[in-house]
């Protein structure tokens, strides 16, 4: 069958009719020769995107360009810092602090090779999977309910077969205790005619006899018998006056139970329910990783480079599923995002003031952030770049960590702090030391997760259970930052010392792995990558060191 011809716009709407055979993407329009010929040669549509008209055919170009803010903008912008689209009037408005902002088309340069659509296409791949299994297992779900309703349908029947089998049985014992008691009331009443017969025949005979000398005998004769005989009737009568009152009249009835009325109902169909089979995480959130996490412990650590940071310090670093560093900038009040290279990718200015710590919410594409003076925990997207909800603490936290549905806060008097992620809720408090715990991370043992805690002003590194059990501590000059490798060993940061300590994981051995030499000036925060194939520490030191030292792990 012939496709079917699309004419071309402008000259429709000219009265004219030509076969349209290029497509503007940007216009929405069908061109044929001529009107391509000129649509390229005015200047201001040059650079409008053209495809063959066949292309169209089952599809559109149809995108939304309106600003959803401001009616009546169109979408001209990017803003990497927020990541997102916006007109002229946000750019005005709510992004004139923003430090990359560059037109669509510019933004939009190599976007067939970007991560984004790698990414975009990987989520709907994923989803695709994910709905095609949920319709799969919906289609199955279906079937099966078909399937349960003959199977219930057939045990109803069942158990109408039982019951009536039970009935049988019931009506049957009913059946013969009328037989028998039948026969019983058959052989009473059965003696007691035979006893009335013979009365009846005795007195028949005296009553013949009576007639007969009355109409055959003598006076004298008739005279003697009707004296003789009048005793035998006199017993006769005393005899059956003796015996009427005595006999009964017997019937058999039947009495039915209860039964209809106790059973008000013959039985009750029940819908029972089982979670869908069917699993969907964002591939973003995956645990599973695309490359083996190694499960040797570091011999060395090799530098590679430093990324120097124009104001500021960084106080705590967090890993991305996908392994970008996740940042907490104190004195410049910011959360930055930088790539495995320490290239800076997006920043997000926390309004509220000064920041300390960053932990991701497992699962999710939400991280935690500490504001100690505010005595808050700031939600914060890591999608959007965006600021979310806050919850009011009872504590100035520094440190922070995320076990479960609790957020695990550290104070400046040495008390861990349990929050109930949803509800704001405090759980309970710890009391694990004296001076600030700058910073938490959660572990597990063999058996039992545990949070190491760096109490700065105590000199200390803390191991506990969640449930508040001592596991051990161990003394160190003024520790900040700590870290775990794939063993469970700790590492952490000596800010007046610096030194990088690599603690194992019972706390019996204790080695200096970097110092002042290699490059540490105060340090702070450290952390591996998702891999342990990199070190990022984060030095605080005055002048030009400031920023994030970057170590291949050996």
């Amino acid at each position: 069958m012939a496709s079917k011809i699309v004419m071309c716009g402008p000259c429709s709407r000219l009265n004219k009719s030509s076969e349209g055979l290029k497509y503007c993407t940007d216009c929405e329009d069908a061109l044929c020769t001529d009107c391509t010929a000129l649509h390229s040669a005015v200047k201001l549509l040059a650079s409008h995107h053209l495809v063959d008209v066949s292309v169209t055919s089952g599809n559109t170009f149809n995108i939304k360009k309106d600003c959803n803010d401001h009616e009546g903008k169109y979408l001209e912008f990017f803003c990497s810092d927020h990541d997102c689209l916006i007109c002229r009037t946000c750019m005005a408005n709510t992004h004139r602090t923003c430090g990359k902002i560059q037109p669509i088309d510019v933004a939009a340069e190599g976007c067939r090779t970007s991560s984004m659509l790698e990414n975009v296409s990987k989520d709907i791949a994923s989803l695709l999977i994910s709905t095609k299994a949920l319709s799969e297992d919906r289609q199955k779900k279906k079937t099966s309910v078909g399937q349960s309703k003959a199977k219930v349908l057939k045990e109803i029947v069942k158990f109408r077969q039982k019951i009536n089998y039970h009935l049988d049985q019931l009506e049957n014992k009913c059946c013969s205790e009328v037989d028998i008691l039948e026969s019983t009331i058959s052989k009473t009443v059965g003696n007691e005619l035979s006893d009335a017969d013979k009365r009846q025949h005795i007195i028949q005979n005296i009553w013949e006899q009576v007639d007969f000398f009355t109409k055959h005998g003598s006076e004298s004769q008739l005279f003697i018998f009707l004296n003789t005989v009048k005793s035998d009737i006199s017993r006769q009568a005393v005899s059956l006056q003796d015996l009427i009152p005595s006999l009964e009249t017997n019937h058999i009835g039947f009495e039915p139970s209860n039964l209809i009325s106790v059973m008000k109902t013959f039985g009750s169909v029940k819908q029972t329910s089982i979670p869908c089979s069917v699993k969907y995480q964002h591939p973003k959130h995956m645990q599973a990783q695309t490359r083996t996490i190694p499960q040797k412990v570091p011999t060395k650590f090799e530098f590679e480079k430093k990324v120097n940071i124009s104001e500021g310090r960084i106080t705590c670093i967090a890993l991305t599923i996908d392994n970008k560093l996740l940042i907490c900038n104190d004195e410049a009040k910011q959360i930055s995002l930088m790539d495995e290279t320490g290239q800076h990718l997006k920043s997000c200015t926390v309004t509220d003031g000064y920041i300390w710590g960053i932990a991701i919410i497992p699962g999710t594409n939400e991280a935690i952030v500490t504001l100690p003076n505010d005595r808050k925990i700031q939600f914060f997207n890591i999608t959007n770049f965006t600021l979310g909800r806050q919850i009011h603490v009872n504590i100035n936290p520094y440190g922070v960590a995320v076990v479960k549905d609790n957020v695990i806060a550290g104070s400046v008097s040495g008390e861990v702090v349990f929050i109930e992620r949803v509800s704001g809720k405090c759980l309970k408090t710890l009391k694990v030391g004296i001076g600030q715990i700058l910073s938490i991370v959660p572990g597990v043992n063999d058996k039992d997760e545990l949070l190491y805690c760096c109490e700065t002003g105590g000199n200390m590194i803390i191991c506990l259970k969640v449930d508040g059990t001592y596991i051990f501590s161990k003394i160190l000059k003024e520790p900040v930052g700590v870290a775990l490798d794939s063993k469970g060993n700790l590492y952490v940061t000596g800010y007046r010392s610096n030194h990088l300590h690599r603690i194992s994981s019972d706390a019996k051995v204790d080695d200096i792995f970097l110092k002042g030499f290699d490059g540490l000036n105060q340090p702070l925060a450290v952390a591996f990558n998702k891999t342990f194939e990199k070190l990022y520490i984060s030095n605080g030191g005055p002048g030009n060191g400031k920023g994030v030292l970057i170590f291949n792990c050996k």
